[in-house]
């Protein structure tokens, strides 16, 4: 299309002039509006979603060919009968940049297919992924090519199943008959990754608490101990670094903070991807069970006390729209910050932020913590940090833009108390203040009055 357009999206195709398909578009310009523009109309299943090994990702709508990233505006109507398609597209769309409505279709989604969409737009990386709802499409989008890519054999899965059911490796002309045996139910291919087993890692309460490596029978290739596979008990202290850190990652792009994330590794390649991330998991059944709920038990436990030992035991204060603070494992001995009740996460003015591998190849954040009007540190001079306590992740900016951040764990003081905190690092040199504080750190702990500065004193100018 030549000019920008207008995608309007629907649940099922229906007849061309219907105005719950693309009649409701045509009605629009005929009252006058979408002037300029032209419109496309698509339906959530014919779209086919792919995620590529490289990061890439398209959807794409198999009847025009269109992927839907190159949309002006994507208006999603009657989504809720489709939720998981939604969400997965509402995802992609939300990373494109393409502006889109409804927002509630970007936190509908608990499926497979919706799984895959988060974890992609969080730079995890999962096997190549094709997903079109209805089965005859998605037989077709095979055919023209991407069934080769997947491979001679690759995984066909249903988007909701659970324990290895419907999950099946098989050649293209196998898939095509199961695609025709089951016509009701949404599968999701993926390639097949050669391995010698997976990782079953358990996120309680965003830390690991409990890791499992399962290996197959060799009578199917799942790994599952309820296909017929053995486990083996891994001690968290001694789990490879990158397995955990890709488990917890995994688990926040997922937005679940309790968690069964399945990573597997390739034989052939040694990168590691992620199959799944299960909501809950098994944590009172299936393998090693003892040591599982004990994890579970100690991550809850520490969850509830730290709650109810910090709204029982210290009352709320009351702080203004700007406060002092120290960072004393940063070498800072004062900062003012500035208090947004519309932010979530918390930001600090860091230069010179880069990785560092050591000589054992661990990896190492290094970033500069600068002084200056509002910033002061120990010595008076620019303090260089090292930490491997940290994470990245992407974080979409004020004006829509994408960016990668990195993130830290630490330590902060307000108003007399001590917690932990994570800061995100980035350039606020054009901001008025080098802390931005964020309603993670407020939340049970401070009231926010706008009348007051950083000393307490009202301050009426704004």
């Amino acid at each position: 299309m030549n000019k920008p357009f207008v995608t309007f999206v629907f649940p099922s195709e229906r007849e061309d002039k219907s105005t719950r398909y693309a009649g409701f578009a045509r009605r629009l310009k005929k009252a006058g509006g979408l002037e300029g523009y032209d419109t496309l109309t698509v339906a959530l299943e014919n779209l086919a979603y792919v995620i590529e090994e490289d990061g890439s990702a398209h959807v794409i709508d198999t009847v025009s060919g269109v992927d839907l990233a190159s949309s002006s505006f994507v208006y999603l109507k009657s989504w809720e009968a489709m939720p998981e398609e939604a969400c997965a597209l509402a995802t992609y769309l939300h990373f494109k940049g393409v502006p889109f409505i409804d927002s509630l279709s970007l936190n509908v989604g608990v499926s497979k297919l919706t799984t895959m969409f988060k974890l992609w737009s969080e730079g995890v990386a999962v096997p190549l992924t094709v997903y079109v709802r209805r089965n005859d499409r998605l037989k077709k989008f095979l055919a023209s090519g991407w069934g080769d890519r997947l491979g001679a054999t690759f995984i066909v899965k249903d988007i909701v199943g659970a324990k290895g059911k419907l999950n099946f490796l098989s050649s293209f002309d196998e898939a095509q008959t199961i695609l025709g045996d089951y016509p009701d139910v949404h599968f999701m291919c993926q390639r097949f990754v050669v391995n010698d087993g997976d990782y079953r890692v358990g996120i309680y309460i965003e830390e690991p608490g409990f890791i499992i490596k399962r290996v197959g029978s060799g009578e199917s290739h799942l790994n599952n101990v309820s296909a017929g596979g053995r486990a083996e008990y891994i001690d968290i202290e001694k789990a490879p670094k990158k397995l955990i850190a890709i488990a917890k990652k995994a688990s926040r792009a997922s937005s679940l903070q309790v968690s069964g994330v399945d990573i597997i590794i390739d034989k052939e390649t040694g990168k590691a991807f992620v199959l799944e991330v299960n909501q809950g998991s098994q944590i009172v059944t299936g393998a090693f069970v003892e040591q599982n709920i004990a994890a579970f038990n100690k991550a809850l436990g520490s969850a509830v006390r730290e709650r109810y030992t910090r709204a029982r035991k210290q009352p709320t204060r009351m702080i203004g729209r700007r406060a002092t603070a120290k960072l004393s494992l940063l070498g800072v001995s004062r900062i003012v910050a500035k208090i947004d009740t519309g932010a979530y996460s918390s930001t600090l003015h860091a230069e010179n932020i880069h990785i560092r591998e050591n000589e054992d190849g661990t990896k190492e954040l290094v970033f500069n913590v600068v002084p200056g009007e509002h910033l002061s540190t120990k010595d008076g001079e620019v303090r260089t940090v090292t930490t491997t306590d940290f994470f990245d992740q992407k974080v979409r900016s004020s004006n829509g833009q994408i960016q990668h951040r990195y993130s830290i764990k630490t330590r902060i003081s307000i108003e007399g108390r001590v917690f932990p905190v994570v800061l995100t690092l980035s350039d606020r040199s054009e901001m008025g203040y080098p802390l931005l504080i964020g309603r993670r750190v407020l939340r049970s702990r401070f009231i926010v009055n706008v009348e007051l500065n950083e000393d307490n004193d009202v301050e009426w100018s704004y």
